[in-house]
């Protein structure tokens, strides 16, 4: 007889939602010609029934100890336990006040599962999104204009145009082998804080991580004198968000020096996403992975369902055949 049923609703992409059932189990002593559903022998005394199955007392056993089920017990992915044994091994608890999760639940990238109820009170760390607390990690580092980092994060943040400035060449490197050539000669590589970022980046959002900035001075016969890139990339970002962002932002420049600046923001954006997403590719590993995963579920109609637009023609076209299309003073955008 079930006394309680309750379901673990999931908020994350790709993952099960699994019904949890709590229910009670007595001995049936009545004569039986059943056959147990455990070893498959015939059942002559008394059995244990549960749905359309029944089984020896001895056969009715706990997952987690093996040992016999005699009263109330969970039953969770087709599988039975003892409540405690439930409870103490098996059910899912929540990274932050270690409490059982029941009902609908966070989990982030790294399977930590959370309480719905601490998104937006706990504080979470820029880049990982690991909630900051004591079972997770080991506190955190704030920077002046409020950037969070926890403290397994914090050590591979850039905080020096000396480091930016390497990683640049780094990235500048991975993009010719791809085809997207950069005279970073030109270029006057800015860490900003936050607040400046904004101020900058006027049109753009609180998730801003770089933007560049073109300056063009042309003589009274309307002929280019000079011409100047400045890339601001936000100060303090981790490693790998600073090799992305700035893959990200010296594509613009490539555009920018073959005068395709312009373009349509689909093709623009959605392209240097996706030249982000072949170096992350290039360097490999798990905070890669992390930043490509969310690239691949970004919701914007821009920057995620622009990069999933370009990734799918590059895939399918090439590379050439990409770069041949950002080319073009008047591109098809329906071949995306």
């Amino acid at each position: 007889m079930i006394s309680t049923t309750y379901s673990r609703t999931v908020i994350a992409l790709g993952l099960v939602v699994f019904l949890v059932m709590i229910s009670s189990a007595s001995i049936i002593k009545s004569p039986s010609e059943h056959i147990c559903n455990e070893c498959g022998q015939k059942i002559t005394g008394s059995y244990f029934e549960t749905g359309s199955h029944f089984y020896h007392p001895e056969c009715f056993t706990c997952e987690h100890c093996s040992g016999p089920i005699k009263s109330a017990y969970t039953t969770y992915k087709k599988k039975r336990y003892h409540n405690d044994c439930f409870e103490d091994h098996v059910a899912l608890r929540c990274a932050v006040c270690g409490g059982i999760i029941q009902g609908e639940y966070l989990i982030d990238y790294w399977g930590n599962g959370y309480h719905t109820s601490h998104k937006g009170i706990v504080l979470q760390c820029d880049f990982c999104q690991r909630f900051i607390v004591g079972s997770l990690v080991d506190g955190m580092v704030r920077f002046p204009d409020g950037q969070r980092y926890c403290s397994d994060c914090a050590p591979a943040t850039v905080n020096s145009v000396r480091q930016a400035r390497q990683l640049m060449a780094k990235v500048a490197g991975y993009l010719d082998d791809f085809g997207i050539e950069v005279d970073r000669a030109k270029i006057r590589l800015r860490l900003v804080d936050r607040n400046e970022l904004k101020r900058i980046a006027s049109a753009h959002t609180e998730t801003t991580k770089g933007f560049t900035d073109y300056h063009v001075t042309k003589n009274l016969f309307g002929r280019v004198k000079s011409q100047t890139i400045d890339v601001y990339i936000l100060n303090g970002l981790h490693r790998t968000q600073m090799i992305s962002t700035l893959a990200h932002e010296l594509t613009h420049v490539w555009q920018f020096e073959r005068g395709r600046f312009e373009q349509d923001p689909v093709l623009s954006e959605g392209s240097c996403n996706f030249a982000a997403y072949l170096v992350l590719r290039r360097i490999g590993g798990v905070e890669a992975e992390f930043l490509i995963e969310g690239m691949l579920r970004d919701s914007d109609p821009i920057y995620g369902e622009g990069f999933r637009r370009v990734k799918a023609y590059a895939e399918k076209e090439g590379l050439a055949s990409w770069l041949k299309l950002l080319k073009k003073k008047n591109p098809n955008l329906s071949k995306l």
